[in-house]
């Protein structure tokens, strides 16, 4: 199912959920303290927020915002990332508990404050939002996929349409914290197919956190298979990858 612009009323509707949710009495997610938001300033402004001159990729470290030694050697499958924070002390608490504990609250608050103040939505007017979606079992038993409400939240604040439905998981696989970088693209690849002819289509995939990028990239592969022109990636976070001495440590070798 793909959800749509919104026309007069579905803005009104916007507008009063925003106003409603700044008025009521709340308190904030990080320090309990009464606030019109479920983040206060305070709290917000300490959030770890990533660099704006970063790779437009992959959103790690480059020079002067351009591309990355290491995306172009091995460039991800997307185009581009939006990203907002790193997926660190404390903003990992708002992926948890947007996650387990059903405070969705969050993911309005995040699609919010993707972008800098001022800043314009920085991909096609036309994108169509994709959660990556969760294998069956697993929704099943969490009862929703956080991707998907995370991007039913981005289309709300920047007037964009969102296909749930449009990717699937072809077959059933392991938890991917478990795996090291190697492992984690072997375990999804081939694990994604299209629903529908997406030709001409820009696409916009949308998850939680970004850590190897092994899920996104093989979820890329798929809607370009589709006929996709283009696909972008957006995530709350994304996971800094560790040191190579560290994965040396942990690997016995230096993963890629």
């Amino acid at each position: 199912m793909i959800l749509g612009r919104h026309d007069e009323g579905g803005t009104l509707r916007q507008l009063w959920r925003r106003t409603r949710s700044r008025t009521l009495p709340q308190i904030c997610f990080f320090c309990g303290e009464h606030n019109a938001d479920v983040v206060c300033s305070d709290c917000a402004n300490a959030l770890p927020v990533i660099d704006a001159s970063t790779c437009p990729r992959c959103r790690l470290p480059s020079t002067h915002g351009q591309l990355c030694g290491r995306c172009l050697k091995r460039p991800p499958v997307w185009d581009t990332l939006i990203t907002r924070w790193h997926y660190a002390h404390p903003f990992d608490s708002v992926v948890l508990a947007g996650k387990y504990r059903h405070t969705f609250s969050l993911y309005r608050w995040c699609a919010e404050h993707l972008f800098d103040a001022g800043a314009s939505w920085p991909l096609a007017d036309d994108a169509l939002l994709i959660p990556v979606p969760l294998a069956p079992s697993r929704q099943q038993a969490r009862g929703y996929n956080q991707a998907a409400l995370i991007a039913h939240e981005v289309a709300r604040c920047h007037d964009l349409r969102v296909a749930d439905d449009a990717l699937i998981r072809l077959r059933e696989t392991g938890v991917q914290q478990q795996l090291n970088w190697t492992e984690r693209r072997r375990n999804v690849r081939g694990a994604f197919a299209a629903t529908r002819p997406l030709d001409g289509v820009a696409v916009v995939l949308v998850d939680d956190v970004l850590t190897t990028g092994a899920t996104l990239n093989e979820a890329a592969r798929a809607v370009l298979a589709a006929g996709a022109r283009r696909v972008d990636a957006l995530t709350l976070a994304r996971v800094d990858p560790p040191r190579r001495r560290d994965r040396v440590a942990k690997f016995g070798r230096a993963v890629a």
